[in-house]
C-alpha cells in the first residue's frame, strides 16, 4: 500500500476543511489497476460500484437495500506498447434495468483506438450512446490514465534497470519523457 505520508510538510493540508453536517445518500467507489503481461502487452482493469444509504423500490430488481450494488461494472482493457488497443471486455454484475447487460456487447468496439489526444471523444463515439453504458464509457477516462502511468512507468523501470546502481536518469531522458508530458499539469507547465 501506498505510503500515507505527504512529501510536502507543513506547507501543504493533508485533508479537506471540515464539511457542514450532512448526510451520505450515495457512495461510488471505482478503483483501476495496471498489468505487464508476459507477452509484453498491458491489462488495464476497472471496477465501480455504486451503492444507495437507503432502500428503494424498482420495478426491475424489487427493493434495492443499501447493502446491494446499484451498479457494479468491470472492464478490462489490452493495449500494445503503442497504446493501441488490441482486446476489450465488460461485465455488468448489476445495473437498474434488465437491458443493462447489453451495453457490454459493443465494447469490442475499442478495438484498434490508441489512447492519447481524443481517446474520451473516440470512446463516446465507439462504445457511449445509446447502445452502450453511461457508467462503463465513464470509466475509460480512468482507463485511459492507468494505462499512461502503466506503459510509461513500467518503461522507466525498465531504463532505471539498465542504468545499475542508483537508476537515476540524465537530463535529457528526463526532458525526452518530460516532453511528452509538457503543459499536462502544473509540475509539466513549459514557461
Amino acid at each position: 500500500m501506498a505510503d500515507a505520508r505527504t512529501p510536502y510538510g507543513d506547507d501543504y493540508p493533508t485533508d479537506l476543511s471540515p464539511p457542514t453536517p450532512r448526510e451520505e445518500v450515495h457512495n461510488r467507489r471505482i478503483s483501476c489497476n495496471g498489468f505487464v503481461r508476459e507477452d509484453g502487452l498491458y491489462d488495464i482493469e476497472a471496477e465501480i460500484t455504486d451503492n444507495k444509504t437507503y432502500a428503494f423500490p424498482t420495478s426491475f430488481r424489487g427493493d434495492v437495500t443499501p447493502d446491494m450494488f446499484v451498479h457494479h461494472m468491470k472492464v478490462r482493457v489490452t493495449i500494445n506498447p503503442e497504446l493501441e488497443v488490441v482486446a476489450a471486455e465488460a461485465v455488468t454484475v448489476a445495473g437498474p434495468y434488465a437491458i443493462c447487460p447489453t451495453a457490454n456487447d459493443v465494447f469490442d468496439s475499442l478495438v484498434g483506438l490508441t489512447i492519447g489526444p481524443g481517446w474520451r471523444r473516440r470512446v463516446t463515439a465507439a462504445i457511449g450512446g445509446r447502445h452502450g453504458c453511461t457508467h462503463i464509457t465513464e470509466l475509460m477516462g480512468t482507463i485511459g490514465t492507468i494505462a499512461f502511468q502503466t506503459r510509461y512507468g513500467e518503461e522507466a523501470r525498465k531504463r532505471r534497470a539498465r542504468l545499475g546502481s542508483d537508476g537515476r536518469e540524465s537530463s535529457a531522458q528526463q526532458e525526452g519523457s518530460a516532453s511528452v508530458l509538457a503543459n499536462s499539469c502544473v509540475a509539466y507547465a513549459i514557461d
